[in-house]
């Protein structure tokens, strides 16, 4: 019972500084990947608050390119039927639209679908206003016509789309 108990005398303050190093390396291990997860995060934002600001840009830039004045100016121009223009307009904002898809990994699934739905009431603007005139109209009455439906709407999806995609990218800072 003797040599037990010297034994054991021997062997618990060994375990004892054995537990106390492992909880401490234990405790030293945590904080360093703590630090380094913290790291790692600062340097993937540093690279990809560039990249994000950058879709938030192209995005702005295509809801002021779709936005119904801006539309209208760059594709309207003497001589052009109604139909073509009609076409045209689509087009262009298609071209735009399929120019920027990429752009939705970027922001958030919300400002993404205001994206979607501001390109889809343009071009929805743009059929409904042909469908009212005569197919014989020109180019100058389909944008007389144009623009005063879209005056007449209560809320303008382009400018929705680009409030929503300002306030993302403030928040991004």
């Amino acid at each position: 019972m003797n040599i037990l108990l010297e034994i054991a005398q021997l062997v618990l303050p060994g375990l004892l500084v054995l537990i106390a190093v492992y909880l401490m390396q234990k405790h030293f291990l945590k904080l360093q990947s703590n630090h380094s997860d913290r790291v790692s995060a600062m340097q993937a934002r540093k690279i990809s608050l560039p990249v994000r600001l950058q879709a938030y840009e192209r995005l702005a830039l295509l809801m002021e390119r779709i936005a119904p004045a801006a539309l209208v100016l760059r594709v309207t121009r003497p001589g052009i039927g109604l139909f073509q223009l009609q076409q045209e307009m689509i087009q262009s904002v298609h071209e735009e639209f399929e120019h920027n898809l990429s752009q939705q990994i970027y922001v958030s699934a919300d400002c993404w679908s205001l994206v979607k739905s501001a390109i889809e009431q343009t071009i929805q603007q743009v059929n409904v206003t042909v469908a009212g005139l005569n197919s014989d109209a020109d180019a100058g009455t389909f944008a007389a016509h144009f623009l005063q439906n879209v005056l007449e709407q209560t809320s303008n999806p382009a400018e929705q789309a680009l409030q929503m995609i300002r306030s993302e990218a403030i928040r991004l800072f």
